[in-house]
């Protein structure tokens, strides 16, 4: 079965959220892989507010209630046909690397990819960052953008991902030449999932382990620092995290509101990181900064 495919008689049950309407597409990526034709999102008029329904089995509701909270009911799936998914596959960065989501057409294509750029299969599942939210996208540009000199300085290199989700900017990164990579994430599953992309990528390098980046402390230093993170996280953290970057090293932020960008950019250039790009979508921003 494709990752975005969901057969229609495993739909017995109705899982639903009241989310902020900022977080829409962050939703969107995070429960594809549930099946991106199976998520309805409700609008209200003059109402900053959504909400998620979800056609879904009795497993995964289950585990959607326990994860995210909302409710969970029985539905009759009788007459009932979702839209059709509009997913494109793979998603291209830079000319480097490809991004799949479905495994018979990452296989299919795999010796064409690499003559195209780096192929790389992230299946959809219950972690965020499968590449098609602007600020995993966002970031992955930034990340080849910053590993190319590193790659032609024929030194190793190395990447810390904070907020790893699926683990796909770490995996990416080893892909790029980075011979250290360590991913973290606050969420066990996120870890799980991590660990298992990097199975089936055949990436060994790249290490991942559960950590609240409030409460941790990175085990070294490294080349370039990723962090999708929400921006609130990313100023509270913001020491550990510049104290994580080697000296003449890079910083790349993502996670971040277009609106938030510019009291981002003040948090770490009060802490000696210069600023070198934004990229921006809709209504995200993700930043690249360096420190001497």
């Amino acid at each position: 079965m494709k990752g975005n495919e969901f057969p229609m008689a495993n739909i017995t049950h109705l899982w639903s959220r009241i989310s902020s309407v900022k977080w829409e597409d962050a939703w969107v990526e995070r429960l594809r892989f549930a099946g991106e034709q199976n998520l309805v999102i409700k609008k209200f008029p003059a109402s900053r507010s959504i909400r998620l329904d979800l056609y879904t089995d009795a497993a995964t509701g289950r585990k959607l209630k326990s994860a995210f909270g909302g409710t969970l009911r029985l539905f009759d799936a009788a007459g009932w046909q979702p839209p059709a998914s509009k997913i494109a596959d793979p998603l291209r960065i830079s000319g480097k690397l490809r991004i799949y989501r479905d495994k018979t057409l990452f296989l299919k294509e795999h010796s064409q990819a690499t003559a195209k750029g780096k192929a790389l299969l992230i299946p959809s599942g219950m972690a965020f960052g499968t590449g098609d939210h602007a600020t995993t996208a966002r970031c992955l540009q930034l990340l080849v953008e910053a590993a190319e000199p590193l790659r032609e300085s024929g030194d190793a290199w190395s990447l810390l991902d904070l907020g790893c989700g699926s683990g796909i900017l770490a995996l990416a990164a080893e892909l790029l030449g980075a011979t250290k990579v360590l991913g973290c994430d606050f969420d066990e599953a996120c870890v799980r999932i991590s660990k298992e992309n990097a199975l089936l990528n055949k990436l060994p390098r790249s290490k991942f382990q559960k950590a609240d980046v409030l409460r941790w402390k990175a085990p070294g230093s490294y080349d370039i620092v990723a962090a999708n993170l929400y921006s609130t996280i990313l100023t509270a953290a913001s020491a550990m995290i510049v104290n994580a970057i080697k000296p003449g090293g890079v910083l790349i932020l993502s996670g971040i509101l277009a609106v938030e960008e510019k009291a981002i950019l003040k948090t770490f250039s009060a802490l000696g990181l210069k600023h070198r790009k934004t990229l921006k979508r809709g209504k995200w921003a993700a930043v690249m900064m360096g420190k001497d």
